[in-house]
């Protein structure tokens, strides 16, 4: 019967209020289950990329600079700031034994002013050494960049060939990089000789202040690779026992903190999902129970003039599937929607960096969520469903009177 085909969409239209309640509930499930896995993958994502832009085993950084919170404000979390130690430390942490490679970087402030496009912090470093932003920078733009010339990250509102002026000096755009979901999305990163000038012009303007150290000759930070099977705990000890005035930090101490926060926001998103998880199943589960004692009447009217109790079985049983898939789509729509329209603002509250997983990972927890709801729709009325295609017509029939 070609009507009797239409008849799970129809109950479901002819009863909006009942339909939309169990569609909400469906769709609150999915939306859980579907935006739990998202950000807790988007959280994992920033967590690599920040290790990968990190790129270095140590840090070394001027002594009064030595502060967590201070170095993971300008480091991590990319407020603009600064501290400078001269240039001559690069050489000596290298000639510590068992480094691999060294090279240098330099952090400048810059303002939001008539002297400035942005605030933002330039992060200069030298094409010659760079084993950390180079690659990165070649993933997103060709050649090297010239004199004057800046790369900018994916969060900075310009362009390619676009000018932005830093201290009162223009430099052009040579290219944007891809979004990392870290603090780099937010910094304008300049070969050595571009730096250097930038560092001239900010003195100029009496930013980035240098004390006692001669701002030809200085760096911010030396970032250091050791050689395989150096253990770099002692290695961060031998270079600060070595070289005077400087601190060695170990990039993976730097991250412990995020690495903690993102273990703890981990197991709520977890507990928070079980409990929703039973308490929808739970409620889906008295929910369709009610409703189909409601229609008891109405089954058996439809097994009196020839509907089979397979048939029957598998009409109910597609209404369910309809409203869950329906729910599920929902969900997992309005999650994807809030993901993408407020990443920046949950980065921000929870301090941490958040990176989009790629598209199959998108599409596998979306299948998850919709899996999970349906799972949970059919097994919290199977029962029902079963007991009612089952039962005596005429058992129902005056059940009803």
């Amino acid at each position: 019967m070609q009507i009797f085909r239409k008849l799970p969409l129809l109950n479901i239209l002819r009863k909006p209020v009942r339909s939309a309640i169990l569609l909400c509930l469906t769709a609150v499930l999915s939306f859980t289950v579907f935006g739990g896995a998202l950000m807790v993958s988007s959280l994992r994502s920033g967590m690599t990329s920040l290790k990968e832009r990190l790129g270095a085993d140590i840090m070394v950084i001027p002594e009064e600079a030595a502060e967590k919170k201070n170095l993971e404000e300008i480091v991590l979390q990319g407020q603009t700031g600064y501290f400078y130690m001269e240039d001559t430390v690069t050489k000596a942490v290298a000639d510590v034994e068992g480094t691999k490679q060294v090279s240098d970087q330099i952090f400048l402030a810059s303002l939001a002013a008539s002297c400035c496009s942005a605030k933002v912090q330039l992060i200069g470093f030298d094409p010659e050494t760079d084993f950390t932003v180079l690659p990165w920078i070649r993933r997103s733009c060709s050649g090297q960049l010239k004199k004057m010339e800046v790369v900018v990250g994916h969060d900075i509102v310009s362009d390619e060939g676009d000018t932005l002026t830093f201290y009162g000096t223009d430099c052009i755009v040579a290219g944007k990089l891809t979004r990392t979901g870290t603090s780099y999305d937010h910094c304008v990163f300049a070969g050595a000789d571009t730096i250097r000038e930038l560092t001239m012009s900010s003195i100029g303007k009496n930013l980035n202040q240098f004390k006692e150290v001669d701002p030809n000759h200085v760096v911010s930070c030396v970032l250091v690779q050791a050689e395989e099977g150096i253990e770099i705990d002692a290695l961060a000890e031998r270079i600060q026992a070595s070289v005077p005035g400087v601190c060695a930090v170990p990039t993976s101490g730097m991250i412990a903190g995020i690495s903690g926060n993102l273990l703890g926001i981990s197991h709520i998103v977890r507990i928070m999902t079980a409990v929703i998880l039973i308490l929808a199943f739970l409620i889906m589960m008295i929910v369709f129970t009610m409703l189909i004692n409601e229609r008891k009447r109405e089954y058996a009217l439809l097994r009196v003039v020839g509907v089979s109790r397979v048939s029957l079985r598998r009409s109910v049983m597609s209404e369910i599937l309809l409203i869950c898939l329906a729910g599920a789509a929902a969900g997992i729509c309005a999650a994807l929607l809030v993901e993408i329209l407020f990443a920046g603002a949950l980065q921000g509250t929870l301090d941490m960096p958040m990176l989009m997983p790629g598209a199959g990972s998108v599409i596998s927890y979306m299948l998850s969520a919709a899996l999970t709801v349906v799972a949970a729709g059919i097994l919290s009325s199977f029962w029902n469903v079963n007991r009612v295609s089952s039962g005596e017509i005429g058992l129902a029939l005056r059940q009803e009177r």
